[in-house]
This record gives structure tokens, C-alpha cells and sequence, in this order.
């Protein structure tokens, strides 16, 4: 019979019943004494005493030795009375019977005490296999937790079931005993890493077994999971640093690049003024050459010192009623100020409803976004419609360039991320959508981009309209209209 079918029949952890083990010794003594009557005829009465130490060996296994005693002497007793001469009477005619009752005394004693050394031993290595599968459970899942300090509450709970206690807890730091909880100090070398708590209701073994034998394996545990969070906190860090790293560097080229093109127009410009012999069209054509270098490098600078505001989470923030109308017109207006870029065709809702923001940074939000939409447009007009959907304002900008690869789509919000395949004269600082999604979600809306290679692509701004917007268009003052251009 394989182990883990007798595994039933070993004596636990938890004694049975002691009524049942009153009931088991006498009902065991009265069979076995009913049992040496047809056994009288094949073999002597003086040796059948031994049938006796089956129930006294079940008894003291599993009841104890006090209770298999006790069984003992009524079986002593029992063959006494039932089956030696004087049958009906404790007296022995033969003093060769005191002498095998005394033996059979000894010999249960001795079976009895087997019996009871075996169960402790049975139970003593069942602990030993539940506190080492503790610790294999305590290694899982402290170790393999994403998060310490939910591991540290789920390592809590089965330590609790495992004690067999009420509640139990980890705590990262040093904890004090008091009347109400039993403290156990977790150590890695002379350093306190944690303390485990435990009710005061534990008894003074109790408390042994954990100090000798749970302790030791749980500091060890933690410590290894305190080292291992330390390791993953210094790869996250350097992973940081290295993004970082890859940051400036790639602000470094992008910006010595973008920097240099504007700086290298303004220098040819004013080398080739001559103040002796260049004439209204030579200075008027390097003016023109100056002022649009000059514009460049300012929008550059103004979209980093925006990126910068944006990736320190701080940008200067006013929440006043604003007409999106408005900031859409001055928008276009600012990229469109010279007349060179491509028409922007305007297909705004009567009456839009006000909403609450800050007009400046939206603008410029809304500039970057045409920005992006004129550079890829090849000439072709840009639509810009506005309209209430439901309970959101919802903008499209939608341009007929050349479209975008589905791969790209999760990148074009970057900082300085440009498309591999743009034209080298199309090239801009990539700055503008970055810029533009972060005032968007600052104030309070989203924007998504839908695209297809060759179809175009359309960027979609949305705010969530409120009661206080809505309300704002009948009671508040209305805001300042600045000019607009369409």
C-alpha cells in the first residue's frame, strides 16, 4: 500500500476525541475477551494475555499513554475475572498467573510508549513539513510580488492560517511587544529589516516554535526581498538616467541643428550688407531674410521654454471662460501671418458654448497642431471643424499630406521625435505635437490622431462641456474678442 494511502490512518496533529477513546478501549477489551474463548481450545490460556495489546497499542498511539495505561489494567483485569481459574473471580489459583500478568503489564507499558513515540514522531515531522512548505510559500510570495508591501500583507494572511492564529502581520520597521501582541524582531546581520506581530494569546511554546523555527526562515526571506527591491529600484533608476542621457542628447542635436539653420541666415544676411555699395533691394532682401530666420528661432524658443514648463509639470495656468472660436482664429492667424502657408478652410458651429481654460496656452496648442497640418499639406487646404457632439466640443484638423504609418502613430507625441520618412526640407524641431497634446490635457481635454498612409490625417481635439461653461455664456461676462483671421 503506497504512503499516501495510509497517510489517513497516522496519527495527526490534534488528538481525537478522548470520549471516543474510552469508548474504543472498552469496546476493543470486551471483543478481544470474547474473542480468547474459542482460542482456549488450540493454545494455552496463559498466552493469549497478548490478544490484549492490540487495543492497548491503538489506545496509547492515538489517545495518549495515560489513556493506554489505563487500558492496560482493564485488560489485565478483564483476563483475570473472565479467563483465568477462578473463573468470576480477581483471586489466581496459580502464582504462574501472577507471573504473566505481570509481564503482560510490562510489555503494554512498553508497546504503549512505542506507540506514543511514534505519534509524537509523526507529529513532529508533520510541523517540520508545514513550516518548510511556510517557507517555500513565504520565498513565492515575497519574491515573486511585483509590489513589497502587497506581498508583505499577503505573506501576513498565510502566516496567520499557518500559525493558526487570529491575525498576524510583517511591518517593515521596528515594533514594540505590548500587552495585546507578541512582537518577533527580523534581523539581517545586526540590522532590524522588519518585525513580525502576533496576538499575546500564543502560548509560551508557541512562541518558541515560531523564535526557533519561523523566524529565522522569514528574516531571511525578507531580506532577500528587501535586497531584491533595492536592485529593481536601482535598474528603474538607471534606466531614468539613461533616458535622460538619451534625452539631452537628443535635445542637443535637434536644437544645435534647428538653432544653427535660423543663426547661418541671419549671419549671410548681415555679411552681405555692405554699407557702401549695397543698395534699398539688397538691404530689403536681407531684411526679409532676417526677420523670417529670426521668427523661426523665436518659435523654437518658445517651444522649448513650453516643453520645458510641460515636462516639470508646472506650466503657468489661468481657468477663465474663453470662446474656442476665438483661439482657433488667432491660431490660424499666427501661422498664417504672411500668407505663404496653405489656406485654412473654417467650419465652426454657431453659438458654440464658452469653456473654461487658459485662451494662451490652447492657442498655442492649436498653432502647433496647424503648423503640422501645413507642412504636410503640399499646398492643399487644411479643414478645421468645430462642433458639439453630445457633451463634448469636439475639434477636427484634418490635412490631405501623405498620411501616417500605423507603427508611428504612438510616437508622433514625443519630444524631438521625427518621421524617418519625411523630406529633409519638411523637417521640423519635433516639438509642436508634444507641445500641443501636453496644454490640451492640461486643460482638461484629449486629442487623438487618425491616419491612414496616403489618406491624410486628421487630429481630433475634444473638451468635456460643464454646467459652469454652459451657464458661463448667459451670466458670466463675456470674454475678450481679439482679432481674428480667417
Amino acid at each position: 500500500m503506497p504512503p499516501r494511502a495510509l497517510s489517513p490512518l497516522l496519527p495527526g496533529n490534534a488528538r481525537p476525541p478522548l470520549l471516543i477513546g474510552i469508548l474504543v478501549a472498552a469496546g476493543g477489551t470486551a471483543l478481544e475477551t470474547l474473542a480468547i474463548y474459542p482460542l482456549k481450545h488450540v493454545a494455552p490460556v496463559d498466552s493469549l494475555i497478548v490478544v490484549y495489546l492490540l487495543t492497548v497499542v491503538v489506545v496509547a498511539t492515538y489517545w495518549g499513554m495515560l489513556l493506554g495505561l489505563s487500558t492496560t489494567l482493564v485488560s489485565a483485569l478483564a483476563f483475570n475475572f473472565f479467563q483465568l481459574p477462578p473463573v468470576g473471580s480477581l483471586r489466581l489459583a496459580d502464582s504462574r498467573d501472577w507471573v504473566a500478568l505481570a509481564a503482560f503489564v510490562v510489555v503494554a507499558v512498553v508497546v504503549g510508549l512505542v506507540g506514543e513515540l511514534a505519534r509524537n514522531r509523526a507529529a513532529e515531522a508533520e510541523q517540520r513539513r508545514r513550516e518548510a512548505d511556510l517557507a517555500t510559500e513565504m520565498a513565492r510570495v515575497l519574491l515573486g510580488g511585483t509590489r513589497l508591501d502587497v506581498a508583505v500583507a499577503a505573506a501576513s494572511q498565510r502566516l496567520a492560517s499557518a500559525i493558526g492564529v487570529s491575525s498576524a502581520a510583517i511591518e517593515l520597521h521596528a515594533v514594540a511587544a505590548s500587552e495585546r501582541r507578541r512582537t518577533f524582531p527580523l534581523r539581517d546581520g545586526e540590522t532590524v529589516i522588519g518585525t513580525l506581530v502576533l496576538p499575546a494569546t500564543l502560548s509560551a511554546t508557541e512562541q518558541q516554535r515560531v523564535a526557533e523555527r519561523i523566524v529565522p526562515a522569514l528574516q531571511s526571506v525578507l531580506a532577500a526581498a528587501l535586497h531584491r527591491a533595492d536592485l529593481q529600484a536601482e535598474v528603474v533608476e538607471t534606466a531614468l538616467l539613461r533616458r535622460n542621457d538619451e534625452m539631452k542628447t537628443a535635445v542637443l542635436r535637434s536644437v544645435s541643428h534647428d538653432l544653427r539653420t535660423p543663426l547661418t541666415a541671419i549671419l549671410s544676411a548681415a555679411g552681405a550688407l555692405d554699407p557702401h555699395t549695397s543698395g534699398p533691394s539688397e538691404a530689403a532682401e536681407a531684411r526679409a531674410v532676417v526677420l523670417e530666420a529670426a521668427t523661426r528661432l523665436h518659435r523654437l524658443v518658445e517651444k522649448l521654454l513650453d516643453l520645458s514648463l510641460l515636462q516639470a509639470g508646472a506650466p503657468e495656468h489661468r481657468s477663465d471662460l474663453y470662446s474656442l472660436e476665438d483661439v482657433l482664429h488667432e491660431a490660424v492667424a499666427d501661422i498664417d501671418a504672411d500668407g505663404s502657408t496653405p489656406l485654412f478652410r473654417l467650419s465652426l458651429d454657431e453659438d458654440l458654448p464658452l469653456l473654461e481654460g487658459d485662451a494662451g496656452q490652447l492657442e498655442r496648442a492649436f498653432a502647433n497642431l496647424f503648423e503640422n497640418a501645413a507642412r504636410y499639406s503640399a499646398g492643399k487646404p487644411v479643414s478645421v471643424r468645430a462642433h458639439v457632439v453630445g457633451e463634448r466640443l469636439r475639434v477636427r484638423i484634418v490635412d490631405q499630406g501623405p498620411g501616417i504609418r500605423a507603427s508611428e502613430l504612438d510616437r508622433i507625441f514625443l519630444p524631438f521625435y521625427r518621421s524617418p520618412t519625411e523630406r529633409p526640407g519638411h523637417l521640423g524641431a519635433g516639438l509642436g505635437l508634444a507641445i500641443a497634446r501636453g496644454f490640451v490635457e492640461v486643460n482638461g481635454g484629449r486629442i487623438t490622431v487618425e491616419s491612414l498612409p496616403g489618406q491624410g490625417t486628421t487630429f481630433v481635439v475634444e473638451f468635456q462641456l460643464t454646467h459652469g461653461a454652459d451657464a458661463g455664456d448667459q451670466g458670466a461676462p463675456a470674454p475678450v474678442r481679439t482679432r481674428a483671421k480667417a
